[in-house]
């Protein structure tokens, strides 16, 4: 009878960590989404609206996901300070802690940690640019992330049963 409930445990406790890495897929496919929202608007605030990036800060804090939200206050309130600290280092300093605990990929994290070095360049198109090309590199992996989706959650799914039964099998 203790085998049996042991069993049914390691089977329930395997096909939870599958769902757990299914999750973490689709979380990763929502935030690539927010990021590439996100983007899209701190380009237009940029081409349309001749914003600095602060400024930006700001209005993208009353406008994304409430995740987002504390460190773009946070980036406008330290350029705000003028303690000499550049709009490059608070970014990534800020992004690299809003990014630390995400599913995405480190290759993703970095586009977005790389956003400032866009504004460098002296004219708003420009600028506009280099954001609409992060947009395009993370819209590519968001597109492949979800082709891929469906097919890796029902693997998952699959390996993490089949675990579950051989280590219920390996009990016995």
């Amino acid at each position: 009878m203790y085998k049996i409930m042991g069993c049914f445990c390691i089977l329930a406790g395997c096909m939870g960590l599958g769902r757990l890495k299914v999750g973490q897929e689709r979380e990763r496919i929502l935030h690539l989404r927010e990021l590439i929202r996100m983007i899209h608007r701190m380009q237009d605030e940029i081409s349309y609206g001749k914003h600095t990036l602060p400024e930006i800060c700001l209005i993208l804090a009353d406008n994304v996901d409430s995740w987002y939200a504390p460190y773009f206050i946070e980036i406008h309130r330290q350029m705000l300070q003028g303690d000499g600290t550049g709009l490059k280092e608070v970014w990534e300093k800020q992004m690299t802690a809003c990014l630390e605990n995400l599913p995405l990929q480190e290759e993703e994290k970095d586009i977005i940690r790389q956003l400032p070095a866009c504004l460098g360049l002296q004219e708003e198109k420009r600028q506009a640019l280099g954001f609409e090309q992060a947009a395009i590199l993370l819209s590519g992996k968001c597109q492949k992330a979800e082709e891929a989706y469906e097919n890796r959650s029902k693997m998952i799914h699959s390996v993490s049963i089949l675990a579950g039964l051989l280590l219920s099998i390996l009990l016995l």
